[in-house]
């Protein structure tokens, strides 16, 4: 006689196989799928944590078809203009995001021995006429016809190009407006004039932009019309205020801060002869000298984000100096 619990014995040893089979085959089948985020679906991207970005902010395309662009570029990267125009205060702002910071101006430069002069608002020249941007940035002189004082390098940009120069009043009046009540220079004593007078200039001279095939030749016009390098490791002009645009970079340059009057190392090739590409490079994107010390002043969190091109381009610059 046929013992009922072998059958049942048998029919569940059958179940249990038929059940580990199909779990064998799902696990097969789940790792031979593509996930969703290998298949690159919006639903399987991983949201950014803490409600952050999922992404830096694009840094701007100088060669971009877009304007504004083009002059973001020039304003925030190679111009590296937050750098004054910053709304004062805890400067780690500027580090943290130098692409988006807003530039209402304030900070007070103690610009011995005259006094005390504060960068202009940026964000509210609605009412300048694109011609009196550019004679502010190109030629020193305001509106109302008196002249800007220094540190502004405008005797540098005084060569810029006009196609920069209009992509740079493009990207300006695409700044959303920030009040801020910027005060009036204090001259201890001194007028305006006695500082600076506006210079002669031809409102209708043309700038055409150089050929810029030769990567010296980029080199030499950014240095010394959009990222203004002499203003800090320039030589001083004949009137000894002025920044000489066409002279070397011997470092000549007076600076006066709340940390007293100095001047930024000189450029030349006795003092840079045993540094690498390589390691000029490093200074220029991270602030960091070979031997491991940080630089300080220097803009580098805005040039970190200069094109490979006008890195090499001010490099060969730099290896142009006497």
């Amino acid at each position: 006689m046929t013992n009922p619990n072998r059958f049942l014995r048998i029919g569940l040893a059958t179940l249990f196989l038929g059940v580990t089979f199909i779990l064998i085959a799902v696990l097969i089948a789940h790792q031979a799928t593509p996930s969703l985020a290998q298949e690159g679906t919006e639903e399987a991207t991983p949201e950014p944590e803490d409600g952050g970005d999922s992404g830096d902010t694009a840094v701007p395309d100088p060669n971009s078809e877009d304007i504004v662009e083009r002059g973001a570029y020039l304003v925030r990267v190679a111009g590296a203009c937050q750098d004054c125009h910053y709304g004062g205060g805890d400067f780690n702002a500027v580090y943290e995001d130098p692409l988006n910071i807003d530039l209402p101006g304030g900070f007070a430069f103690a610009y011995q021995p005259w006094g005390t002069v504060y960068a202009p608002n940026l964000t509210t020249l609605g009412e300048w006429t694109d011609e009196q941007i550019e004679n502010a940035i190109r030629y020193g002189v305001r509106p109302d016809g008196a002249a800007l004082l220094p540190p502004m390098p405008y005797e540098l940009y005084a060569g810029m190009s006009d196609d920069d120069m209009a992509a740079v009043i493009a990207y300006l009046r695409s700044l959303e407006p920030v009040e801020n009540a910027i005060p009036e220079a204090e001259l201890d004593g001194k007028a305006r004039e006695d500082i600076r007078t506006v210079p002669e200039f031809d409102p209708d001279a043309e700038f055409p932009a150089p050929d810029f095939s030769d990567p010296l030749t980029r080199g030499m016009y950014l240095a010394q019309h959009v990222s203004a390098c002499l203003r800090c490791h320039g030589s001083l002009a004949e009137d000894g205020v002025s920044v000489d645009p066409e002279g070397p970079a011997l470092g000549e340059i007076p600076q006066y801060t709340d940390f007293g009057e100095f001047t930024f190392p000189s450029l030349a090739q006795s003092e840079l002869s045993d540094w690498s590409d390589e390691e000029i490079k490093t200074l220029i994107h991270d602030g960091i000298k070979p031997n491991g010390e940080p630089v300080f002043f220097m803009p580098f969190y805005a040039f970190a984000n200069l094109t490979d091109s006008d890195v090499d381009a001010l490099i060969a610059w730099v290896r142009s100096q006497p």
